[in-house]
Protein backbone atom coordinates (compact mmCIF):
# COMPACT_ATOMS: atom_id res chain seq x y z
CA UNK A 1 0.00 0.00 0.00
CA UNK A 2 1.46 3.59 -0.92
CA UNK A 3 2.19 5.70 1.95
CA UNK A 4 2.12 9.11 2.82
CA UNK A 5 4.92 10.37 0.37
CA UNK A 6 3.89 8.46 -2.50
CA UNK A 7 0.05 9.70 -2.44
CA UNK A 8 1.44 13.29 -1.65
CA UNK A 9 3.45 12.99 -5.01
CA UNK A 10 0.36 11.89 -6.90
CA UNK A 11 -1.81 14.85 -5.54
CA UNK A 12 1.04 17.33 -6.67
CA UNK A 13 0.72 16.37 -10.25
CA UNK A 14 -2.95 15.63 -10.40
CA UNK A 15 -2.59 19.71 -9.36
CA UNK A 16 -0.90 21.14 -12.41
CA UNK A 17 -3.80 18.91 -14.19
CA UNK A 18 -7.16 19.12 -13.22
CA UNK A 19 -7.86 22.05 -11.09
CA UNK A 20 -10.31 24.18 -12.50
CA UNK A 21 -12.08 21.82 -14.59
CA UNK A 22 -15.34 20.23 -14.58
CA UNK A 23 -16.86 16.86 -14.42
CA UNK A 24 -19.08 16.39 -17.27
CA UNK A 25 -19.81 12.50 -16.32
CA UNK A 26 -18.53 9.46 -14.34
CA UNK A 27 -18.73 5.62 -15.31
CA UNK A 28 -18.98 3.12 -13.29
CA UNK A 29 -17.59 0.02 -14.16
CA UNK A 30 -17.47 -1.96 -11.38
CA UNK A 31 -20.39 -0.82 -8.68
CA UNK A 32 -18.47 -2.34 -5.32
CA UNK A 33 -15.40 -0.07 -6.15
CA UNK A 34 -18.29 3.39 -6.45
CA UNK A 35 -19.70 4.74 -3.15
CA UNK A 36 -22.44 7.34 -3.58
CA UNK A 37 -24.27 9.28 -5.96
CA UNK A 38 -22.23 9.65 -9.38
CA UNK A 39 -25.48 12.24 -10.75
CA UNK A 40 -24.20 14.46 -7.85
CA UNK A 41 -20.54 15.24 -9.51
CA UNK A 42 -21.67 16.02 -12.70
CA UNK A 43 -21.18 19.42 -13.64
CA UNK A 44 -18.68 20.22 -10.70
CA UNK A 45 -15.32 22.19 -11.00
CA UNK A 46 -12.45 20.82 -9.06
CA UNK A 47 -11.46 23.13 -6.43
CA UNK A 48 -8.26 21.58 -5.02
CA UNK A 49 -6.60 18.01 -4.05
CA UNK A 50 -5.81 17.65 -1.09
CA UNK A 51 -4.33 13.94 0.81
CA UNK A 52 -5.68 12.46 4.42
CA UNK A 53 -3.19 10.06 5.65
CA UNK A 54 -2.82 7.43 2.63
CA UNK A 55 -5.83 8.77 0.74
CA UNK A 56 -6.42 11.18 -2.08
CA UNK A 57 -9.32 13.34 -2.08
CA UNK A 58 -11.15 16.04 -4.91
CA UNK A 59 -12.81 19.44 -3.69
CA UNK A 60 -15.51 20.11 -6.29
CA UNK A 61 -17.34 23.08 -5.92
CA UNK A 62 -21.27 22.57 -4.26
CA UNK A 63 -19.55 21.59 -1.56
CA UNK A 64 -18.79 17.55 -2.41
CA UNK A 65 -15.87 16.04 -2.56
CA UNK A 66 -14.57 12.68 -4.16
CA UNK A 67 -12.10 10.44 -1.87
CA UNK A 68 -9.39 7.82 -3.53
CA UNK A 69 -7.93 5.11 -1.68
CA UNK A 70 -5.45 2.66 -3.68
CA UNK A 71 -4.97 -0.07 -1.15
CA UNK A 72 -2.48 -2.40 -2.60
CA UNK A 73 -3.47 -2.08 -6.55
CA UNK A 74 -5.06 0.93 -7.17
CA UNK A 75 -3.84 3.51 -9.87
CA UNK A 76 -5.12 6.82 -11.01
CA UNK A 77 -4.52 8.03 -15.20
CA UNK A 78 -4.87 11.09 -16.28
CA UNK A 79 -5.54 11.14 -20.09
CA UNK A 80 -5.33 14.14 -22.04
CA UNK A 81 -4.08 16.01 -25.18
CA UNK A 82 -1.96 13.89 -25.70
CA UNK A 83 -0.29 13.29 -22.10
CA UNK A 84 -0.71 10.72 -20.06
CA UNK A 85 0.08 10.95 -15.89
CA UNK A 86 0.40 7.78 -14.20
CA UNK A 87 0.10 7.30 -10.78
CA UNK A 88 -0.02 3.83 -8.48
CA UNK A 89 0.64 0.19 -8.37
CA UNK A 90 2.50 -0.04 -12.01
CA UNK A 91 1.92 -2.65 -14.28
CA UNK A 92 2.58 -2.23 -18.24
CA UNK A 93 -0.55 -1.89 -19.00
CA UNK A 94 -1.54 0.96 -17.65
CA UNK A 95 0.88 2.95 -20.92
CA UNK A 96 -1.88 1.18 -22.89
CA UNK A 97 -5.26 1.61 -24.71
CA UNK A 98 -7.71 3.14 -21.30
CA UNK A 99 -10.03 1.60 -20.35
CA UNK A 100 -8.87 -1.74 -19.82
CA UNK A 101 -9.98 -4.75 -17.83
CA UNK A 102 -8.76 -3.42 -14.41
CA UNK A 103 -10.77 0.15 -14.85
CA UNK A 104 -12.87 0.37 -12.33
CA UNK A 105 -14.41 3.84 -12.80
CA UNK A 106 -14.02 6.92 -15.11
CA UNK A 107 -13.95 10.65 -14.70
CA UNK A 108 -14.85 12.62 -17.38
CA UNK A 109 -13.89 16.55 -17.74
CA UNK A 110 -14.97 19.72 -19.36
CA UNK A 111 -11.55 19.57 -21.82
CA UNK A 112 -12.14 15.32 -23.32
CA UNK A 113 -9.85 14.71 -20.83
CA UNK A 114 -9.97 11.27 -18.54
CA UNK A 115 -9.22 10.18 -15.36
CA UNK A 116 -9.49 6.32 -14.78
CA UNK A 117 -9.49 4.64 -11.39
CA UNK A 118 -7.90 1.15 -12.32
CA UNK A 119 -7.60 -1.85 -9.48
CA UNK A 120 -6.66 -5.26 -10.48
CA UNK A 121 -7.32 -6.76 -7.31
CA UNK A 122 -10.89 -4.78 -6.06
CA UNK A 123 -9.46 -3.48 -2.59
CA UNK A 124 -9.26 0.13 -3.33
CA UNK A 125 -11.99 2.37 -3.51
CA UNK A 126 -13.61 5.93 -4.20
CA UNK A 127 -16.23 7.12 -1.96
CA UNK A 128 -18.51 10.44 -2.50
CA UNK A 129 -18.92 12.69 0.62
CA UNK A 130 -19.68 16.69 1.26
CA UNK A 131 -16.51 18.60 1.51
CA UNK A 132 -17.79 20.45 4.90
CA UNK A 133 -18.15 17.03 6.74
CA UNK A 134 -14.80 16.34 5.95
CA UNK A 135 -13.79 19.38 7.44
CA UNK A 136 -14.40 18.00 10.69
CA UNK A 137 -11.70 17.56 13.53
CA UNK A 138 -9.47 14.11 12.29
CA UNK A 139 -11.90 13.78 9.17
CA UNK A 140 -13.94 11.02 11.45
CA UNK A 141 -15.91 9.88 8.27
CA UNK A 142 -12.79 8.30 6.90
CA UNK A 143 -11.81 6.68 10.51
CA UNK A 144 -10.04 7.47 13.60
CA UNK A 145 -6.61 9.06 12.00
CA UNK A 146 -3.78 10.58 13.72
CA UNK A 147 -2.21 13.98 12.86
CA UNK A 148 -0.88 14.98 10.00
CA UNK A 149 2.83 14.48 10.46
CA UNK A 150 3.68 17.39 8.00
CA UNK A 151 1.11 19.87 9.49
CA UNK A 152 2.09 22.17 12.54
CA UNK A 153 -0.55 20.67 14.58
CA UNK A 154 1.89 17.72 14.76
CA UNK A 155 3.91 18.21 17.63
CA UNK A 156 6.30 16.25 19.55
CA UNK A 157 3.69 16.11 22.54
CA UNK A 158 0.73 14.99 20.39
CA UNK A 159 3.16 12.23 19.15
CA UNK A 160 4.27 11.27 22.67
CA UNK A 161 0.47 11.31 24.10
CA UNK A 162 -0.58 8.95 21.20
CA UNK A 163 2.13 6.77 21.37
CA UNK A 164 1.39 6.27 24.89
CA UNK A 165 -2.27 5.05 24.04
CA UNK A 166 -0.18 1.75 23.25
CA UNK A 167 2.82 2.21 25.61
CA UNK A 168 3.06 -1.74 25.85
CA UNK A 169 3.76 -2.37 22.27
CA UNK A 170 6.80 -1.96 20.27
CA UNK A 171 7.22 0.88 19.36
CA UNK A 172 7.65 0.31 15.68
CA UNK A 173 4.48 -1.22 15.72
CA UNK A 174 3.06 1.11 17.58
CA UNK A 175 4.02 3.94 15.27
CA UNK A 176 2.31 2.28 12.00
CA UNK A 177 -1.05 2.86 13.80
CA UNK A 178 -3.31 5.30 11.77
CA UNK A 179 -4.45 6.85 15.13
CA UNK A 180 -1.09 7.59 15.98
CA UNK A 181 0.15 9.64 13.30
CA UNK A 182 -2.02 9.79 9.48
CA UNK A 183 0.26 8.43 6.49
CA UNK A 184 3.37 6.27 7.88
CA UNK A 185 3.50 3.04 7.61
CA UNK A 186 6.15 0.09 7.28
CA UNK A 187 8.93 1.74 5.26
CA UNK A 188 9.06 5.01 7.05
CA UNK A 189 8.52 3.72 10.44
CA UNK A 190 11.45 1.84 10.02
CA UNK A 191 13.25 5.00 8.83
CA UNK A 192 11.67 7.42 11.40
CA UNK A 193 13.29 4.91 13.98
CA UNK A 194 16.66 4.56 12.72
CA UNK A 195 17.29 8.20 12.31
CA UNK A 196 15.85 8.50 15.39
CA UNK A 197 18.40 5.52 16.88
CA UNK A 198 15.70 4.04 18.49
CA UNK A 199 15.67 0.17 19.01
CA UNK A 200 11.84 -0.60 16.97
CA UNK A 201 11.78 -3.28 19.60
CA UNK A 202 11.30 -1.08 22.84
CA UNK A 203 8.32 -0.95 24.22
CA UNK A 204 6.55 2.73 24.13
CA UNK A 205 6.74 3.11 27.45
CA UNK A 206 10.72 3.03 27.84
CA UNK A 207 10.95 6.04 25.39
CA UNK A 208 12.18 9.37 27.01
CA UNK A 209 10.81 13.00 26.13
CA UNK A 210 14.53 13.12 23.96
CA UNK A 211 13.29 10.40 22.64
CA UNK A 212 10.11 11.18 21.68
CA UNK A 213 11.55 14.86 20.43
CA UNK A 214 14.31 12.85 18.01
CA UNK A 215 11.55 10.71 16.61
CA UNK A 216 9.18 13.62 16.22
CA UNK A 217 12.11 15.09 13.87
CA UNK A 218 13.09 11.57 12.40
CA UNK A 219 9.42 11.10 11.20
CA UNK A 220 9.16 14.77 9.41
CA UNK A 221 12.72 14.36 7.83
CA UNK A 222 12.47 10.95 6.39
CA UNK A 223 8.47 12.29 4.70
CA UNK A 224 10.15 15.22 3.45
CA UNK A 225 12.97 13.50 1.77
CA UNK A 226 10.65 10.58 0.45
CA UNK A 227 8.64 13.28 -1.18
CA UNK A 228 11.65 15.21 -2.78
CA UNK A 229 12.53 11.94 -3.85
CA UNK A 230 9.50 10.93 -5.59
CA UNK A 231 8.41 7.94 -3.28
CA UNK A 232 9.90 4.59 -2.69
CA UNK A 233 10.96 2.38 -5.35
CA UNK A 234 8.82 -0.55 -4.23
CA UNK A 235 7.65 -2.72 -7.08
CA UNK A 236 3.90 -1.10 -6.00
CA UNK A 237 3.97 2.68 -6.63
CA UNK A 238 5.32 4.65 -9.68
CA UNK A 239 4.88 8.74 -9.05
CA UNK A 240 2.23 10.69 -11.55
CA UNK A 241 5.06 10.87 -14.51
CA UNK A 242 4.96 6.93 -14.74
CA UNK A 243 8.58 7.16 -13.01
CA UNK A 244 9.33 5.21 -9.95
CA UNK A 245 10.41 6.96 -6.68
CA UNK A 246 13.31 6.58 -6.12
CA UNK A 247 13.78 7.25 -2.30
CA UNK A 248 14.99 3.68 -1.12
CA UNK A 249 18.25 4.15 -3.11
CA UNK A 250 19.36 6.39 -0.12
CA UNK A 251 17.47 4.59 2.50
CA UNK A 252 19.34 3.96 5.63
CA UNK A 253 18.08 0.34 6.19
CA UNK A 254 14.73 -0.08 4.96
CA UNK A 255 14.84 -3.29 2.53
CA UNK A 256 19.55 -3.85 3.49
CA UNK A 257 19.20 -6.22 5.32
CA UNK A 258 22.87 -7.77 5.58
CA UNK A 259 24.40 -4.75 4.56
CA UNK A 260 26.80 -2.42 6.19
CA UNK A 261 24.81 -0.06 7.89
CA UNK A 262 25.31 4.16 7.03
CA UNK A 263 25.85 4.92 10.69
CA UNK A 264 28.49 2.39 12.04
CA UNK A 265 30.65 -0.18 10.75
CA UNK A 266 27.61 -3.03 12.26
CA UNK A 267 25.26 -4.67 9.45
CA UNK A 268 21.20 -3.69 9.18
CA UNK A 269 18.98 -6.77 10.28
CA UNK A 270 15.38 -7.52 9.47
CA UNK A 271 12.70 -9.03 11.74
CA UNK A 272 9.36 -9.76 11.95
CA UNK A 273 6.82 -7.60 13.90
CA UNK A 274 3.26 -7.78 13.65
CA UNK A 275 3.30 -9.68 10.28
CA UNK A 276 5.81 -7.15 8.73
CA UNK A 277 8.96 -6.87 8.46
CA UNK A 278 11.28 -4.52 10.48
CA UNK A 279 14.58 -3.47 9.14
CA UNK A 280 16.77 -1.88 11.57
CA UNK A 281 20.91 -1.53 13.14
CA UNK A 282 21.25 -2.96 16.76
CA UNK A 283 24.23 -1.44 16.78
CA UNK A 284 22.86 1.86 16.19
CA UNK A 285 19.25 1.81 17.53
CA UNK A 286 19.77 0.63 20.99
Amino acid sequence: MPELPEVETIKRGLEKKIIGLSLEKVVILNPKTFQGDPQTLQGKKVLNIFRKAKMLGINLSGDTAIVFHLKMTGQLIFVGDGERLLGGHPTEDMKGQMPNFSTRVVFEFNDKSKLYFNDQRKFGWVKVFKSSELRIKNYELLGKLGPEPLEPEFTWQILKSNLLNHKSQPVKVALMDQSVVSGVGNIYASESLFLARIDPRRKVSTLSDEEFKKLHDAIIESLDSSIKAGGSTRAHFVNIEGERGYFLDFANVYNRQGQKCKGCPGKVEKIEQAGRGTYFCPSCQK
